[in-house]
């Protein structure tokens, strides 16, 4: 089976093929990464401190630096982690970034690959038609939310936000509408309010990525999936917050990001002998305005 998966160059973006290529090692796979900024994530200081630690910091500084010390590591114990440079090299697929998923050199490209399925898991940039119906199988999506109440962005603030006691992460096959296509399913991941928003952002996924492997099991074995229509008018489409909501997170005694959590995500990266690079250490502990990003005192 031929296979396009559609993600983000980030933190979890990166968790996310991590958990999916070696599922998919019967397959060909080509995957598209999307680099997407939106312009507020650059005007809303909680939002750029959030895109420092999930694309920035990551993307820009410990995977160079990592694939930099892969070379010459022969036999030595591999990270239970890896970089995309290490899964291309690992899996021999092609990671391409795109940014005009729908213009003719999008088209042509996912065209050229002729995938029989697309998924989507973190993507920022939207399908239409002429994109999403080109694999027979269909295009499906990984969202961080439970549809169709938490449609839109950053559902997992949102939930957090309003109390709930699980993060859902639904799998839903890709129509012409903004996450409103029917659902195969939605997973759960507990609220741990212990833990930071950046924690349950890159573990929201796998509910949903256990859902898509099922699913994929029953393609391979001939059962088509099974599809619950969206209830519209339980539907709550909202954009990135601003800093009102980001105040009310922080009254609730929540946090967005915890600077021991967020390391020991990235140690998953580290080869065994291989200690957390200085540089990385640095931004993390002193760095990018922790104050807004940590529960107050």
């Amino acid at each position: 089976m031929r296979i396009l998966v559609c993600t983000k160059m980030d933190l979890a973006g990166a968790l996310i093929l991590n958990t999916l290529l070696p599922r998919l090692a019967d397959c060909k796979v080509m995957v598209l990464m999307s680099e997407k900024t939106r312009p507020v994530e650059n005007t809303v200081p909680e939002l750029a401190e959030i895109k420092f630690y999930e694309r920035d910091l990551p993307v820009d500084i410990l995977f160079p630096l990592l694939d930099r010390a892969e070379v010459g590591r022969g036999e030595a114990p591999r990270a239970r982690l890896e970089t995309f440079a290490a899964l291309s090299a690992r899996y021999g697929i092609t990671i391409e970034s795109i940014t005009d998923l729908n213009g003719p050199d999008g088209e042509a490209r996912i065209r050229a690959f002729a995938p029989d399925l697309t998924i989507s898991a973190r993507f920022s940039l939207i399908f239409k038609p002429n994109t999403y119906d080109i694999p027979p199988l269909g295009t499906y999506n990984i969202h961080p939310g439970a549809l169709p109440r938490y449609a839109g962005l950053f559902a997992p603030f949102r939930c957090m936000l309003d109390g709930s006691d699980a993060i859902g992460c639904t799998l839903h096959r890709v129509d012409k509408g903004i996450d409103t296509g029917p659902i195969v399913g939605i997973g759960y991941l507990p609220v741990d309010r212990s833990r930071s928003l950046l924690w349950h952002v890159v573990n929201t996924y796998r509910p949903g990525l256990d859902l898509f492997l099922a699913m994929l099991d029953g393609l391979r074995q001939g059962r088509e999936p099974q599809y619950a229509v969206q209830d519209f008018s339980q539907r709550q489409y909202v954009s990135l917050p601003g800093a009102e909501p980001f105040a009310d997170f922080r009254a609730k005694g929540l946090k967005l990001f915890e600077p021991n959590e967020y390391l020991e995500i990235l140690s998953g990266f580290l080869p065994p002998d291989m200690a957390m690079p200085s540089a990385v250490a640095r931004a993390v502990n002193n760095g990018r305005g922790d104050p807004c990003c940590s529960a107050p005192a």
